[in-house]
């Protein structure tokens, strides 16, 4: 079963990329090779300091073997019946 993790930051999209990289064990070098990218542009990505494109972010995800998902954050009032609903 796979963890969604949500990405709501630059911070958050190089967490995730430099979590997945040590744990698989691989260099910055060694991703950015798998995903053609500068090995700069990972550092910069993990420290959050660029904003990538998004053909990059797909490239170092693919990389991982990772996919990304795009979703609308739970909305509170649908999850919640109204007083209407339960009268």
């Amino acid at each position: 079963m796979s963890r969604k993790e949500p990405i709501r930051s630059l911070d958050d999209l190089g967490a995730i990329i430099r979590r997945h990289r040590r744990k698989g064990k691989l260099t910055q070098a060694y991703l950015a090779s798998r995903a053609a990218v500068e090995v700069k542009q990972i550092s910069r990505i993990e420290n959050g300091v660029i904003e990538p494109k998004i053909t990059t972010v797909l490239s170092i995800l693919a990389a991982l073997d990772l996919e990304i998902f795009a979703s609308a954050p739970p909305n509170e009032a649908e999850e919640e019946p109204s007083m209407e609903e339960i009268f």
